[in-house]
């Protein structure tokens, strides 16, 4: 069975290509004559074996008809795999009726007339519903007219002049008069049908028709939609790139003078020979201005921020300390305005806590300031540190921020914490400001676990407070202090990198401090030229920013070095190289890996970390 289906499907699939560009319902016709055409083809030698087993009077006759349906098929077949179903459609009917119908009338003897009619009218019948369905209205109309006239012929010709008896002769005039009404019935009842069956298929390829319209209308609206996607995309694309080369560009120029202030004060508070009082003025020192290049860290990289890229750190710290030294920074300022300060700290808190100290006093330090602007002569700020389990692990610590300022309306304190918003316009004229330290504030103490609150009302002041958890630990922070000592016994030889002066004598200064011999180039040309034609260095020190030849393209051309004959050239292409950068984002890391380097110090570099790099790098020398 299943060879028999794939002999045919060559013959199907050709079908079905010689339609593929017409309408469903005409290729679904194409189909169902080439199928009519196939029982037809098969039925022609069974009724010629049967004709011959059973020698029927007629025989010629039969055999001829046969022969003549066969003929018919074969043409309507042809037909059909040219594409031209009205001409199949015709060709079968026409030839099997007129062929008929001949055979009929040109029969000299008619042994059974009423038999033979009856047949005619069958087949009558039949071609009659094959013109309705695979030919067209006017070739229909033809061929019942064509029908009409033979039936009736037939009844004149042979029925009434031959001699039938009775009641076959009542049989014969009622074929003639019922038949002519049963074929009049079929051909309009089949024309109605045809033509409600056309209508749908009209209705439906309409439907399909407008369904293709509004499926091009809705791709090219996709296309256009996505094409705009894109463009948006690209744009967007190209303005967080703008925007990352704006944030290092920014945080280079404000980090590169703060390195000297940071790195000096780290030096100082290094000396045996401070006071107790120069000592903690150099503290104070380093301090602010760590805490001023993380601020300024922090409004260049707002962005950040929101996105929720900004991770916390996890280190202890002393909870009174830590408020004492922020209280510290802002103390001056509350002198000079006349506003009382003062802090207060819970005594059953634990004394060290573990978590991100900075940003707990980024976020203290920020209300603080807040309070003092606003708060006028003769006013006061307090701090209050309390926790309602100061037993419980983590403990939760609620701080508050107490003043006795100008005060909020209600409106305000719903958009107090968005970003660039203070009270009204005059406020800014007044007392100055961006408006974004309190959005700051909010999404670190949000980072922290917490939410920061405000109650206020006008005249009477404002609180702030908040409640993060931390956790109890029981060992002390490392503060560095003067007894900190770096023993003088790395002894590398470093090649210094290096266009700005200040940042030259700073480093120059650490290094010295860590034992270190060193040489400086001013920038990427110089120490290329120096590394070709002097003594080699352990480690070089590469300042990322450099006119004329930055620190990246610097260290791809050392490390092509690697492949080069000479030997100078070669040992330097494995010289461990050192990024300094000022712009301390992810991607200028990323970017100085991919350049060949193999440590990255954000400026202001601290004696502590360049040491620690510097360990590091003397160990994978030994």
């Amino acid at each position: 069975m299943t060879g028999r289906l794939a002999s045919i499907d060559p013959f199907v699939k050709r079908l079905d290509r010689a339609y593929r560009d017409r309408p469903y319902f005409v290729g679904l016709k194409a189909r169902l004559l080439a199928a009519f055409d196939a029982m037809l083809l098969v039925f022609v030698p069974i009724n010629i074996a049967k004709v011959y087993w059973m020698h029927p009077p007629g025989m010629e006759r039969r055999l001829a008809m046969a022969a003549i349906v066969g003929v018919a098929a074969l043409l309507s077949l042809w037909s059909l795999l040219k594409g031209r179903l009205e001409l199949a459609g015709s060709g079968l009917v026409l030839v099997i009726l007129i062929g008929a119908h001949v055979l009929a009338f040109a029969s000299g003897s008619y042994p059974q007339p009423l038999g033979l009619a009856i047949q005619l009218f069958i087949l009558d019948i039949i071609c009659l519903l094959f013109a309705i369905v695979f030919t067209s209205r006017r070739i229909a109309a033809s061929l019942f007219a064509l029908m009409i006239a033979t039936h009736v012929g037939f009844y004149l010709v042979v029925l009434h002049r031959a001699a039938i008896p009775g009641t076959s002769a009542f049989a014969a005039r009622m074929l003639l008069t019922e038949g002519l009404t049963a074929m009049a019935f079929v051909f309009c009842l089949g024309i109605a049908l045809i033509q409600m069956i056309e209508s749908a298929h009209v209705r439906s390829e309409e439907s399909l028709r407008e369904s293709r319209s509004t499926n091009e209308n809705l791709g090219r609206l996709v296309s256009e939609r996505t094409r705009d996607l894109e463009e948006a995309t690209r744009r967007a694309t190209e303005a967080s790139r703008a925007k990352s080369e704006f944030l290092a560009n920014m945080s280079h120029e404000i980090r590169t003078p703060l390195n000297g202030i940071i790195a000096s004060s780290d030096l100082l508070m290094r000396r045996s020979d401070l006071s107790p009082e120069a000592e903690q003025h150099a503290r104070l020192i380093s301090e602010s201005g760590d805490l001023l290049l993380n601020l300024l860290g922090d409004i260049l990289d707002f962005s950040k921020i929101e996105a929720g890229q900004l991770a916390l750190e996890k280190h202890a710290f002393e909870l009174v300390s830590t408020v004492e030294n922020t209280m510290e920074l802002v103390a001056t300022k509350a002198v000079l305005g006349s506003v009382r300060l003062d802090a207060t700290v819970a005594s059953d808190l634990s004394k060290y806590l573990e978590g991100d100290s900075y940003r707990l006093r980024q976020v203290i330090l920020n209300l603080l300031s807040n309070a003092i602007k606003f708060t006028p002569a003769g006013g006061s700020v307090r701090v209050a540190v309390t926790s309602a389990a100061p037993q419980a692990n983590p403990v939760p610590v609620r701080f508050e921020v107490r003043d006795t300022g100008i005060g909020m309306e209600p409106a305000t304190m719903e958009r107090i914490f968005e970003r660039f918003t203070q009270a009204d316009t005059s406020t800014t004229r007044r007392y100055g400001g961006t408006g974004l330290g309190l959005a700051i504030s909010s999404r670190l103490v949000q980072m922290m676990g917490g939410r920061l609150e405000v109650e206020s009302a006008p005249g009477k002041g404002s609180v702030f407070h908040f409640t993060v958890s931390f956790r109890p630990v029981e060992t002390a922070p490392e503060f560095p202090t003067a007894s900190d000592r770096l023993e003088p016994q790395l002894s590398l030889r470093v090649l210094v990198v290096e266009d700005n002066t200040i940042n030259q004598k700073i480093l120059g200064a650490q290094l010295t401090r860590l034992g270190c011999s060193f040489s400086v180039a001013v920038d990427g040309e110089r120490a290329l030229a120096v590394l070709e034609h002097e003594a080699l260095p352990d480690v070089i020190l590469m300042d990322c920013h450099m006119p004329k030849l930055d620190g990246w393209e610097t260290t791809r051309r050392i490390r092509g070095w690697a492949a080069d004959p000479q030997e100078q050239l070669k040992k330097a292409a494995a010289i461990p190289v050192i990024a300094l950068t000022a712009a301390a984002l992810p991607e200028e890391q990323a970017r100085c890996r991919d350049a060949g380097m193999n440590e990255f110090l954000a400026k202001p570099v601290k004696l502590a970390e360049l040491h620690r790099v510097l360990v590091a790098i003397s160990k994978g020398l030994t």
